[in-house]
């Protein structure tokens, strides 16, 4: 695979091996370019629980029983609730990233997009979790709307909403 196939997981890798950071530059398609956000790099991707946004802890303590992290990355989350004993599943469309996830010690990866997350059965999760910029996932500012009425369905679908 060229880092051109998976600039992201490029990235990881690149973190993973040599834990050299670099600067992760986010270009949008409406031309908004941030490269200033400093110490925003892999690293990011791979932080300890202490070092974690306020937000970001506050949502993994409502994590309960089987999670599934969407968007998971290296896996510093789903790894996190692992080691808490919750039984954890991280998907990513980066093959690179699920390849970090594994070699971390992530016991339950799959490659597989937000789109796809309707292939689980029903009832598969009881925690679902999306963190960090994974908004990105859903590709325009047009999609969210439908995504997250599509993706409520499939909560209520899955028993984590009631109707």
């Amino acid at each position: 695979m060229t880092k051109n196939a998976d600039a992201y997981g490029a990235e990881l890798w690149d973190y993973y091996t040599t834990k050299k950071d670099n600067r992760e530059i986010v270009e949008r398609d409406d031309n908004f370019i941030d490269g200033d956000r400093k110490g925003y790099g892999g690293s990011v991707y791979f932080a300890e629980y202490k070092n974690w946004s306020p937000i970001e802890k506050k949502a993994v303590a409502y994590a309960r029983d089987r999670v599934l992290d969407v968007g998971c990355g290296a896996g510093t989350h789903a790894l996190y609730l692992q080691k808490k004993g919750l039984d954890v599943t991280g998907i990513d469309v980066s093959p690179v990233a699920i390849k970090i996830c594994k070699l971390r010690g992530l016991r339950k990866t799959q490659v597989l997009s937000f789109e796809q997350i309707d292939k689980f059965p029903v009832n598969s999760f009881d925690t679902v979790i999306m963190m960090g910029n994974n908004f990105g996932l859903f590709g325009s500012f047009e999609k969210p709307k439908y995504s997250f009425a599509s993706y409520s369905e499939l909560c209520h679908r899955m028993g984590l909403l009631s109707p």
